[in-house]
C-alpha cells in the first residue's frame, strides 16, 4: 500500500478517545502486513488480540476489525493503531 493518507487523516475519522487509544495500542503490533489496498495487523489490546484493517479507497479511508466496534464505516482504536504504526511516526507512540 502506497502511502496516501496521515496522521490527520486517521484523525478526523474517529473521536479524540479513540484516537488516543489508538496511540497507546500502536506499540503492541508486532507485525504489520501490507498489499496493494490495504494493511492488516493483530494488535494485543488487554490480553484480547483484534485483527484491524485499513483500507485504502483513495478516498474515503475506510478500515475495519473483528472488535465489537470495528464494523465499516467506524474507524476503532485498534484501526487507528494501525495506521499510525504504518506512518512511523515516533511522536504518536505515547
Amino acid at each position: 500500500m502506497r502511502v496516501r493518507f496521515t496522521r490527520n487523516d486517521l484523525r478526523l475519522r474517529t473521536d479524540a478517545a479513540r484516537f488516543e487509544r489508538g496511540r497507546a495500542l500502536a506499540l503492541t503490533i508486532g507485525d504489520l502486513y501490507e498489499d496493494e489496498w490495504s494493511l492488516v495487523a493483530t494488535i494485543d489490546d488487554q490480553g484480547k488480540s483484534y485483527q484491524a484493517m485499513v483500507h485504502d479507497g483513495s478516498p474515503p479511508l475506510s478500515a475495519e476489525c473483528d472488535c465489537r466496534e470495528g464494523a465499516p464505516p467506524s474507524f476503532c482504536e485498534h484501526s487507528v493503531a494501525v495506521g499510525l504504526y504504518y506512518l512511523g511516526d515516533d511522536e504518536d507512540f505515547a
